[in-house]
């Protein structure tokens, strides 16, 4: 076997151009997969850690009849917090109550989607905090402060330090009325809030909808990746109350999202398979023309007695040198490639300089690269399993050379 290796690495370099090209373009092609396949981990990464961790959280707990009719009379005790926040596993966790108003000043007014929260709590559960573009964050203790989405800004010439009243349809039957005060202008990406959305304190909705120690949605974050399910079944078999809660992973709760995040390393294995696919085509050309080249060669060695089989040995090697010098090449430019993206990051920030939307959620503007071993890995695997199996053919057809009729060959 040693023979037949150093004998295929020597047929390898007999066309040293053709040779080179070939390991050239492949290498390339395994650079540019290694790259794109950090920079999709670094998108899906961030993506998950902004729309779950962020957004959805990991374990959402609703009235088993809200999700589906989101009516403002099912809701749920706000002491459920403190019963989640106490549960082994869990790392934060808030409560949320959701309405509608017509809100405006003295000259125009216009619907409006609100949401009620604890403002301390809201900042590990959402992206909102770190999302003002103008004033600030809402206190810590309720104030009739409220932040407003820019839509709502221009279509009622609001600005901040201003006053804007609220009319709702409260739950016991009375109209609720109060006026408030604009804290600062949220930019988060979700575009339906940005155009109508209003984030005020918990407490402050609640009295406004006369909804007294009640929330529509508690969301809670784990303290481990991967938990949320577990947590799912503790939560389940530790509430009480009439109804139960309806307890859902974030998978559960949004499997759009959910469907839309598993696609990321769909996308990871397609470039494997369309760059390799191209890749085969080289190795088997090259292989077809040194097998064609060395017709006359290959029946003087079999001649001599030289078995099929080791025949097939010996292409199946050449192939082999030709995918570790491809490999060799790729690795040190996707290295490199992935130093750079790991570094540096791609910028994609509009000419706002904001980042990009996706799913209702705003990404940071540079986003960077991730990398994942196992994806090098299977890189490299690829490769080597593709060039053996582009020459499969050529090592099987220089297997059937006939010695008298291959030696007469031109």
């Amino acid at each position: 076997m040693r023979l037949l290796f150093a004998l295929a690495w020597r047929n390898l370099w007999r066309h040293r151009r053709r040779s080179l090209i070939t390991a050239a373009a492949m290498s390339i092609g395994v650079g540019l997969c290694m790259a794109m396949m950090a920079l999709t981990d670094g998108m899906g990464g961030t993506m998950e850690r902004v729309m779950v961790d962020q957004r959805l959280g990991h374990v959402q707990l609703h009235h088993p009849d809200y999700p589906g009719k989101r009516v403002m009379y099912d809701t749920l005790p706000d002491t459920i917090v403190a019963e989640v926040e106490g549960t082994a596993g869990v790392r934060a966790t808030s409560g949320r109550l959701f309405g509608g108003a017509l809100v405006g000043t003295s000259e125009r007014s216009t619907g409006a989607q609100l949401v009620g929260v604890v403002a301390e709590r809201e900042r590990d559960m959402s992206q909102v905090a770190d999302r003002i573009s103008d004033g600030t964050y809402l206190g810590d203790t309720p104030d009739k402060g409220i932040l407003v989405g820019p839509g709502l800004i221009d279509k009622l010439g609001l600005s901040v330090g201003q006053q804007l009243t609220m009319m709702t349809q409260a739950a016991d039957g009375s109209i609720g009325n109060e006026n408030y005060t604009v804290q600062g202008v949220f930019r988060t990406g979700d575009s339906a809030m940005e155009k109508a959305g209003i984030y005020m304190h918990l407490s402050d909705l609640q009295e406004l909808l006369f909804l007294p120690g009640q929330v529509h949605e508690v969301v809670a974050l784990t303290t481990e990746a991967g938990t949320e399910g577990a947590l799912a079944t503790t939560l389940k078999g530790q509430l009480g109350g009439e109804p139960a809660p309806l307890v859902r992973t974030w998978s559960e709760a949004d499997p759009q999202t959910a469907e839309m995040l598993g696609m990321m390393e769909g996308q990871a294995a397609f470039m494997l398979i369309i760059v390799f696919s191209v890749a085969s085509i080289g190795v088997l050309n090259t292989m077809l023309m040194s097998v064609f080249e060395r017709t006359r060669e290959l029946g003087v060695i079999k001649a001599l007695g030289m078995k099929p089989r080791s025949v097939v040995v010996l292409i199946l090697f050449e192939s082999v040198c030709l995918g570790l010098l491809a490999c060799a090449g790729g690795l040190a430019l996707g290295g490199l490639l992935d130093w750079y993206l790991i570094a540096e990051g791609i910028d994609f920030a509009d000419s706002s300089g904001q980042g990009i939307s996706s799913g209702g959620v705003m990404f940071d503007p540079v986003i960077y690269g991730v990398f994942e071993t196992y994806h090098v890995v299977a890189t490299v695997v690829c490769v080597l399993g593709v060039s053996v199996f582009a020459s499969i053919w050529p090592a099987w057809r220089a297997a059937r050379l006939r010695p008298v009729v291959a030696m007469r060959t031109d």
